[in-house]
């Protein structure tokens, strides 16, 4: 808890920025905590404590949006909030409902809104239009990309001046509220996307509705957040509050909360971040990430105790992004889980294991490994070491007779009319399902446990996983990082958060290279691996699916010289051990793309991912099964490709 001051005119009230767990689907629980910080500010004297968006039900909570019975629940909760605002002023997020009015899903209206409350009364502004319910101020700008959908559910205050053929400054009225040292506090209220402006324009001008409170004499505008946290994304916020404060000086308190939300195929992170800005868009107050927090500021706060947390590392924030999915889960089954997981002795089983025994403790994670003779010693005692490091429950379950069982059964029976073949491929997907399908999911269900899927999001975009045997499980926590951010994640854990070798540093330094080890061709000790070439691939990948860039974007890029750049990987060296000229090249590219495309299916299977990232598969990538369709154009600049040396498309690099 802190003070921090602000360069405004004259002394801002004390402000409190309610940095809570928002539990999805539980107004209950939700109330029941703001309740508690509620009390917590008055006992602080602070004038004011904002609540993040929709805090009371959760933002993100699919189409239960389309039950009437439990929005008017949502709603009927706006009683408890205000009856406890004696003394002070509570601003929060919560459903506001115009009965008289339909929305566009056919159900009575509903806005994503702000409410502001005082002495156990609703705060209402003179001069507002009608349209929005109780005095609440409803969400201007709605977001309908990756996992929002707000259009799908809610009015936006847009669409209502559009119908009433007015315009959205209308509705831009501060409020006012009075001030425990006298006189009034004047501010705007916003709810998230209000705040990413430049997307929307009015009038040929962003859709800015922080300038419209300043230039109705705001003091400071409050913006009610529901922001996941992925790769950069605090990076983004930073620099579009930089430009919109640039253009309209003024003090921005940012209230988001932490915990997770999901929409079935994603768990959404949130890592809080809570913030106040002085009118020159720098940090006067910063709440710490991954935990509640009552982030006191103003210019009355006490002197010489201001708190700006630190920006965490990647790395960090994505081990505590993880972990708060993981124990999202206890939140979606209402008990503690205790979770099973197939440790293999490489590295993505290794920091899955990891992970999970930071979120829950040893005695609620237990570990299988399932060797067959393709198994080598070292990762075996890999597996070993990194169990007994842990404390964590550590079976070993030999799966040969199973599999040599399992493939002569298979090998023997067969329809007529198809010859068929009993491939190697198959059988490395006979092994895959049997620890899968057969030894995990049994093993779970004996002792009622979840098992996790431990795919990284490099194996998953190329489809190197079986189905129904590694693409499998209750949640995939890595499933949403490329391999080469597992094994930064594999050193991040032993130095930063252990101190120590928990993980064997063979599978991070390079001397035990990542393999299935599911034939004598995938030989760890022999350097026999994966046929994919991480690091570079990794990079490939984040531009195809988080960049949504195509196969041809690629081609142009190698064509003018300036690849390896705008891939962002400057391994010159390595590319050139890849490939032997140019059509190496283009022949790898179009393999990486065809397995891509060719996997979705395998991936609209696949258990719940955190996300990350820009983009992650599932609900956030919405991917269809589509044909292969050759751009046109994309033939020449082939043929160009082609006939170029390797070295004039790589460009930069070392």
């Amino acid at each position: 808890m802190a003070g921090a001051g602000l360069n405004v005119a004259r002394p801002l009230p004390r402000i409190g920025l309610a940095q809570m767990d928002v539990r999805p689907g539980r107004p209950d629980r939700n109330v029941a905590r703001m309740l508690e910080m509620i009390e917590q500010a008055r006992e602080l004297a602070l004038d004011l404590v904002a609540f993040p968006e929709l805090c009371v039900p959760g933002y993100i909570v699919g189409d239960a949006w389309e039950s009437d019975a439990l929005v008017r629940d949502f709603a009927e909760w706006d009683e408890e909030v205000r009856a406890a605002s004696r003394g002070i002023t509570v601003v929060y997020g919560n459903v506001a409902l115009d009965p008289g009015r339909i929305g566009e899903d056919g159900r009575v209206r509903k806005f994503n809104a702000v409410h502001v409350c005082r002495d156990g009364v609703a705060v209402r502004r003179a001069g507002l239009p009608p349209g929005v319910p109780g005095g609440a101020h409803a969400k201007t700008l709605q977001p309908n990309y990756r996992f929002f959908d707000d259009d799908r559910h809610f009015y936006s205050l847009r669409k209502l001046a559009s119908s009433a053929g007015r315009p959205v400054s209308d509705w831009l009225v501060p409020y006012r509220v009075p001030r425990r040292d006298g006189g009034e506090f004047c501010f705007g209220v916003q709810l998230c996307e209000d705040l990413w402006c430049e997307d929307y324009e009015q009038d040929g001008e962003a859709l800015d509705t922080l300038h419209m409170y300043r230039e109705r004499g705001a003091e400071a505008v409050i913006n009610l957040s529901s922001s996941p946290w992925t790769w950069q994304k605090n990076d983004k916020r930073h620099r579009t509050v930089r430009e919109v404060l640039r253009r309209s000086p003024l003090p921005l308190f940012y209230v988001n909360h932490v915990g997770a939300l999901n929409n079935g195929k994603n768990i959404l992170v949130f890592d809080g971040d809570s913030s106040a800005y002085a009118p020159d868009a720098t940090l006067a107050a910063r709440a710490p990430a991954w935990r509640e927090a009552l982030l006191v500021t103003g210019d009355a706060a006490e002197k010489g105790a201001v708190e700006v947390a630190p920006a965490q590392s990647e790395s960090a924030a994505i081990c505590d992004g993880v972990i708060t999915g993981l124990r999202h889960l206890d939140h979606v089954r209402g008990a503690e889980n205790r979770f099973l997981v197939g440790v293999s002795g490489g590295v993505d089983s290794s920091v899955a294991l990891c992970l999970l025994v930071r979120a829950f403790g040893a005695g609620r994670v237990f570990a299988v490994n399932m060797p067959t003779r393709f198994n080598s010693g070292r990762t075996r005692d890999n597996a070993r070491s990194l169990c007994a490091a842990l404390g964590v429950d550590y079976l070993v379950c030999p799966i040969d007779d199973l599999h040599a069982a399992f493939s002569e059964r298979l090998r023997s029976c067969g329809f007529a009319g198809v010859p068929g073949e009993y491939t190697g491929l198959v059988d490395e997907n006979v092994q895959a399902r049997l620890r899968g399908a057969g030894i995990l999911a049994g093993l779970a269900a004996r002792h009622g446990l979840l098992f996790t899927n431990n795919g990284n999001k490099t194996e998953i975009a190329l489809g190197y996983a079986t189905l129904y045997g590694d693409v499998s499980g209750a949640v995939a926590p890595l499933g949403d990082l490329y391999k080469t951010q597992v094994f930064e994640l594999a050193r991040h854990l032993n130095e930063s958060v252990y101190g120590r070798t928990v993980i064997p540093e063979n599978l991070y330094d390079g001397s035990t290279v990542p393999s299935a080890e599911l034939s004598a061709e995938q030989d760890v000790t022999k350097g026999q691996g994966d046929p994919i070439k991480y690091g570079y691939h990794d990079a490939l990948l984040r531009q195809l699916i988080e960049y949504r860039r195509h196969p041809a974007d690629l081609l142009g890029w190698f064509a003018d010289g300036e690849l390896l750049e705008r891939i962002g990987w400057h391994d010159a060296e390595r590319f050139r051990r890849c490939f032997a000229d140019a059509a190496a090249w283009v022949e790898d590219l179009e393999w990486l793309a065809g397995q891509v495309r060719a996997s979705v299916f395998k991936r609209i299977q696949a258990p719940p991912i955190v996300v990350l990232s820009k983009r992650a598969f599932g609900f956030d990538l919405r991917e269809s099964q589509l044909p292969a369709y050759p751009l046109r154009g994309y033939a020449a600049l082939r043929r160009r490709v082609l006939s170029m040396p390797l070295e004039a498309g790589i460009g930069g690099g070392t």
